[in-house]
């Protein structure tokens, strides 16, 4: 498709005027449809004629990169056109199918930066994930510590506790030896008191039949004194 770089003249020169005649395909007549849009070339402006030929007067020139509306196309590939409610016709090789591209890098300028601010949010977003993530990160490994130690010390406390236990079974253990002892010794005392007792009456019958023994055989056994006379003292 052959395009113009520009119109600055309103009267075109002859060999111009056969040159955009034959750079002007029938094609554009299947490519443009009857009410679809297109827009201005953006190499040139473009003559708005009144008729679908260049010897038709000129009714404005249309900026490139102008939106218009297709109303037909004629087998000469002439296109008529609305533009801002004003009817012409043009050239139809000079439409295509997208804005221009200036138009086009304006929006895609556009959506760039747009695409950058998004960007620019992840990374902040990013940034902030990591800062939480190192985080997180430390403090789940301060908390499998302390979970260490605190395991460490429940299992010393089992320990303890079994041992407690264990201790706490001996302990009654020897208190109810002990209260068997003391049971025991007291018997052992009641005994060795009732024992003395006897041993006391013993010893007490002992010593007074050994008395009684004794005063017997000094009666019977006692030496017979010297008689005294008449008339002494």
């Amino acid at each position: 498709m052959k395009k113009f770089n520009s119109f600055k003249s309103i009267a075109l020169a002859p060999a111009l005027v056969l040159a955009v005649g034959l750079a002007v395909q029938p094609a554009y007549a299947e490519d443009s449809a009857a009410g679809s849009t297109r827009y201005i070339t953006d190499s040139i402006e473009i003559p708005l004629r009144s008729g679908a030929s260049l010897k038709y007067r000129i009714k404005r020139m249309v900026p490139s990169g102008t939106e218009v509306k297709i109303l037909e196309v004629d087998q000469a590939g002439w296109a008529k056109i609305l533009y801002k409610g004003s009817e012409g016709w043009l050239p139809a090789n000079l439409l295509e199918n997208q804005p221009v591209a200036k138009d086009r890098l304006a929006t895609q300028i556009q959506k760039t930066s747009s695409v950058e601010a998004k960007f620019n949010d992840l990374k902040l977003e990013l940034s902030t994930l990591q800062t939480r993530f190192d985080e997180t990160s430390t403090e789940l490994k301060n908390i499998k510590q302390e979970k260490f130690e605190i395991t460490q010390e429940l299992n010393r406390l089992k320990d303890v506790s079994s041992n407690a236990v264990q201790l706490d079974e001996q302990n009654q253990a020897m208190k109810a030896r002990l209260s068997n002892l003391e049971d025991e010794n007291a018997i052992m005392r009641e005994q060795i008191d009732q024992a003395e007792d006897v041993v006391k009456r013993q010893w007490f019958l002992t010593g007074g039949g050994v008395l009684l023994l004794g005063l017997l055989l000094g009666r019977f056994f006692r030496v017979p004194g010297k008689r005294k006379k008449w008339g002494e003292l």
